[in-house]
């Protein structure tokens, strides 16, 4: 399980934005929330899936899952704050650390959805919605 802390570092993304779809439905977890989008962001786990963030990178990568599936999104060693970011904007943990747990995004749509940390434009993901 990972831990999510917002942060207040914040650096310039990519522009490569390939996604086929950017429609998401909320999810229905309970807890604190916060939408971006139409992607609910969860601070509870619970996911079918998970982004691992550790040495400055996002795995797996491409992350493969059903349309529906939730994903949690966790930081396993760096000591740093990250983002898991939509390109298209249809989703975003927002800035976070180890230290303030785990997000959970829902998809609901088939497509391709490419992503990026906020904080080190360097760091790309992509997750392939499938139906």
């Amino acid at each position: 399980m990972t831990v999510l802390a917002l942060g207040a570092v914040a650096c310039g993304s990519s522009g490569n934005n390939k996604s086929s779809s950017s429609g998401t439905t909320p999810s229905t977890a309970s807890g604190p929330t916060s939408s971006a989008g139409n992607t609910t962001i969860t601070a509870e786990g619970g996911a079918s899936d998970n982004i691992t963030i550790q040495d400055f990178k996002f795995s797996p990568d491409p992350l493969n899952v059903k349309a529906g599936a939730k994903v949690t999104v966790a930081i396993l060693d760096d000591n740093v704050p990250h983002s898991v970011t939509a390109d298209d904007g249809g989703f975003d943990t927002g800035i976070f650390m180890k230290s303030s747990g785990p997000k959970t995004i829902t998809l609901s749509k088939a497509g391709t959805f490419k992503y990026h940390c906020q904080v080190h434009s360097f760091m790309k993901g992509t997750i392939d919605v499938s139906s």
